[in-house]
């Protein structure tokens, strides 16, 4: 096993992760220097963490189990910026449009930069714990509430962060077989399924931009009326088979198909901008991609159509909604960080990143909305204009593909954290994890994504109800939680030979190793300097007005949400 890879000790007395033996170390420091019974029973805790951790070393570096510690510095940036970019992006344009821009930029701006804050202050939750300044324990999200909060909260939040994951998951299964299906029907003038009620063969016919239809073979006409919708459809294969065995290997063996994936996103997302670009010179009549339609009145000033900012709740709470889902990425901190390589600079690693991620935001919002006459209802998103007839043939493709290469390559790496979460936690094992994680969603997708109505609503409102929380609440919690219990970082060392080295004296030891050594994160630093100003920040405020502000913000939108829904009622 690599140096710094779950450091195993040889004696049987040390057997384990050297990480626990430091938890042994730093209890007996706080019962001779006199702590208090309760800071002694927070390292007690830690104990079980530490039998835990025993019982998992057997895991590690097994498909189906963790992965090693050798994702590298531009292999971080690389996964992290397609975690953080999303399919929210493709719903920007129209939202700019109908929100106007001023809003939507700047509540992208906000969630960019306290996601990317409350990322951090996950990544020194973990970093605070006795033992772990160099990520040697294995702390997943779940397990990292447990740590902090006891049992019983870990068991609630457990039970959610897996909902709302598997949520985000099947909603982007359905989507990536779907456009699978319609990318097959466009080449081959068909896709194929199997009616798996009368065990018939179906197959495809496009009769609207949202979506196929399903007819048995044979069926010269079909609508509506006979529509075969218990189907399990080519795409669907597809796309299980490429995703399933990437569930099944480990987060770090995924790297060379989220290079893939990267590699899709800056490609294609180019060729949307370019042609809106195209788009914005030429905003006419004689231009259909611009007008979507023959049979309009073409405005003189592109620009006119995306207001300032649109005066009403609805539209705003609509800003707010999707500005959160836009940076709900921070569940896939923890993960990474405990497969990242040792030395690889976190701060950097995250706030890279996310700002070549909240510039392609913004231009892809702004753009796609000047771009176009009417994007037209809220719900359609980007991809599915660029999907129209009315668009050059390589933006067609171009949309094919970029769904193709951004959705579905991000569909395992959410398996595998859920997998992750489930094993780290003894919730089940090797087999367990890697059934629910992987494969239950694959099962539950199958038989219900053509009739989907359903299925979109539950993992709409699971979303809607619980990601804002998870994303932003609980990480600025664990943070706050984190400065209460372990403030003095002086005394949260690591392993080197064997005995507990206090972080300040790793900082400046050179006989340590490099791989022994972890800059201490700091997501809130103690001064902020914006050129000749500087500003002092306190941590727990910062964390505070987190919790406080997403809180109410999440609870706004949750009911914002279920009032639009008897509105429509």
């Amino acid at each position: 096993m690599p140096d710094g890879v779950w450091s195993v000790g040889g004696d049987d007395d040390d057997e384990g992760v050297h990480a626990p033996t430091a938890l042994t170390a730093l209890a007996a420091h706080s019962h001779d220097s006199g702590e208090s019974a309760e800071c002694r029973q927070r390292h007690g805790a830690s104990k079980k963490d530490k039998s835990e951790l025993r019982r998992h070393k057997s895991d590690v570096g097994v498909h189906g189990g963790f992965g090693l510690k050798r994702i590298t510095f531009l292999g971080s940036c690389c996964l992290n910026l397609n975690n953080c970019m999303g399919p929210a992006m493709v719903l920007l344009p129209v939202l700019n449009q109908q929100a106007g821009w001023f809003t939507c930029s700047l509540m992208m701006v906000i969630a960019f930069l306290l996601s990317t804050v409350a990322a951090t202050m996950l990544c020194e939750s973990m970093q605070r714990i006795p033992g772990n300044h160099d990520f040697n324990m294995r702390y997943e999200f779940a397990t990292l509430v447990r740590h902090y909060y006891g049992y019983h909260n870990y068991i609630v939040f457990q039970i959610l962060y897996t909902l709302s994951m598997q949520a985000s998951n099947i909603a982007a299964m359905i989507i990536s077989a779907q456009v699978v299906d319609r990318f097959l029907d466009k080449v081959a003038h068909a896709s194929y399924a199997l009616n798996y009620v009368d065990m018939k063969l179906a197959e495809s016919h496009i009769v609207h931009p949202d979506g196929l239809l399903w007819c048995n073979v044979g069926v010269h006409h079909c609508t509506l009326e006979n529509e075969q919708t218990w189907v399990i459809s080519l795409g669907y294969l597809v796309c299980a088979i490429i995703c399933i065995p990437f569930g099944y290997l480990n987060l770090d063996e995924n790297m060379w198909f989220q290079w893939f994936s990267l590699a899709g996103l800056i490609l294609f997302t180019a060729e949307f901008l370019g042609q809106f670009v195209f788009n914005m010179v030429h905003p006419n009549c004689d231009n259909l991609s611009y007008t979507l339609n023959k049979n309009v009145t073409c405005p003189g000033n592109v620009y006119d159509q995306t207001p300032f900012i649109t005066p009403t709740i609805d539209a705003q709470s609509q800003v707010l909604g999707i500005s959160t889902f836009a940076y709900a990425y921070v569940v896939t901190i923890p993960s990474w960080v405990n497969e990242k390589k040792a030395g690889v600079n976190i701060n950097r690693a995250v706030w890279y990143p996310a700002t070549v991620g909240l510039v392609m935001k913004l231009a892809v919002g702004l753009m796609g909305a000047w771009a176009f006459r009417s994007l037209g209802s809220k719900e359609n998103d980007i991809v599915k204009t660029m999907l129209g007839d009315s668009q050059p043939a390589i933006t067609q493709y171009s949309a094919y593909m970029w769904d193709m290469t951004t959705m579905i390559p991000g569909i395992p790496v959410l398996a595998v954290m859920v997998r992750y979460n489930l094993l780290s936690g003894n919730v089940c094992g090797r087999f367990g994890s890697f059934f629910w994680g992987v494969l239950f969603p694959w099962i539950a997708t199958a038989f219900l994504y053509e009739k989907q109505g359903a299925l979109d609503s539950v993992c709409n409102w699971v979303a809607i109800l619980f990601q804002g929380y998870i994303n932003f609440v609980v990480p600025a919690l664990l943070y706050r939680r984190s400065l209460l219990e372990y403030p003095d970082k002086s005394v949260m060392g690591t392993i080197v030979n064997g005995e507990m080295q206090e972080t300040e004296k790793l900082l400046h030891d050179e006989d340590a190793g490099d791989d022994c050594v972890e800059g201490p994160v700091n997501a809130v630093p103690k001064e902020l300097h914006l050129g000749p100003f500087m500003i002092k920040l306190n941590a727990f405020h910062v964390a505070n007005t987190i919790i406080i502000s997403f809180t109410v913000l999440s609870t706004f939108s949750i009911i914002s949400n279920i009032l639009d829904v008897f509105n429509v009622a």
